[in-house]
């Protein structure tokens, strides 16, 4: 279902991944929540960008959209879709590692779980400089036009990619040095 180049990198930095690590993916979905990476959808027609689908998708859930900012409802029909919820479900499975790839809107929609990040989780952000203010508990990797130019892709594809170098040079031990010192997120780039 999804093919955009942000998410072929992803699927390609996670395919490394497993080869060294165990390795659970989860996607946002705007239209069904949160799923596991093998669950079969339909195609539909339904995201956090378009901010007036989202508005009506928020009145339609009984939200009272003339008090809300555009965020806020995009938070709001991520609760709706229980993508917080869920998401939070999930950590109670004590991982040791968490990447998030996303965008802002999808950050906005996964917010109230983000600040909630379990203690024994050392969790990574890929986000825009415009976007750091969403990672919660998350160590922000910046996903900026330093980092654009320096991979030489697009605005589109920039987390994705900046992920999929992180996983292609990933041994084990990278990932062990980055649960002993997460603030030293240099080992991500190096």
């Amino acid at each position: 279902m999804y093919t955009g180049r942000e998410h072929q990198h992803v699927k390609t930095a996670v395919t490394h991944l497993r080869e060294v690590a165990d390795v659970d993916w989860y996607i946002i979905s705007a239209g069904f929540g949160l799923l596991r990476d093998d669950t079969e959808i339909p195609s539909y027609e339904c995201g956090f960008s378009d901010i007036e689908s989202v508005r009506k998708r928020a009145k339609r859930a009984g939200y009272n959209i003339d008090g809300l900012t555009n965020d806020e409802a995009i938070e709001a029909v991520g609760r709706e879709k229980s993508i917080p919820q869920t998401f939070n479900n999930i950590l109670t499975r004590e991982y040791d590692l968490l990447f998030a790839v996303l965008s802002e809107p999808y950050l906005l929609s996964v917010a109230d779980a983000l600040t909630e990040i379990p203690k024994q989780t050392t969790a990574f952000a890929f986000a825009s400089k415009g976007s750091k203010q969403s990672v919660g508990d998350c160590i922000w990797i910046p996903a900026t036009e330093t980092e654009r130019e320096a991979l030489e892709t697009t605005w589109m594809a920039l987390r994705g990619k900046l992920f999929r170098e992180v996983a292609s040079s990933a041994e084990i031990r990278d990932l062990e040095q980055l649960l002993k010192h997460p603030e030293r997120a240099e080992i991500l780039s190096s």
